[in-house]
């Protein structure tokens, strides 16, 4: 469950204003979900709590930030050779 959290707040980060909401699909869950609660880890917990009623899009992008953090670490410890994220 750490590691959804981890990506939920790896999603979360650098949500800045005028955001295109394709880029950012957790923004309007947040904003539907847990509306009155701050920004940053508040927020990423409440939306920790609500992760059954995540839109498909913020679903996909969580793990999407999920495998692209796993691919990192991996090639931090030198499992695998520097390759450049797939494009979607």
């Amino acid at each position: 469950m750490k590691s959804i959290a981890f990506a939920v707040a790896a999603v979360m980060l650098g949500l800045a204003p005028g955001a295109r909401a394709q880029d950012k699909p957790c923004m309007a869950d947040a904003a539907r979900l847990c509306s009155g609660v701050e920004p940053g880890a508040q927020q990423i917990a409440c939306l920790k709590e609500h992760k059954q009623e995540l839109s498909p899009a913020c679903k996909k992008k969580i793990i999407e930030k999920k495998e692209q953090q796993e691919l990192k670490k991996e090639q931090q410890q030198g499992k695998m050779p520097e390759q450049p994220p797939p494009q979607p």
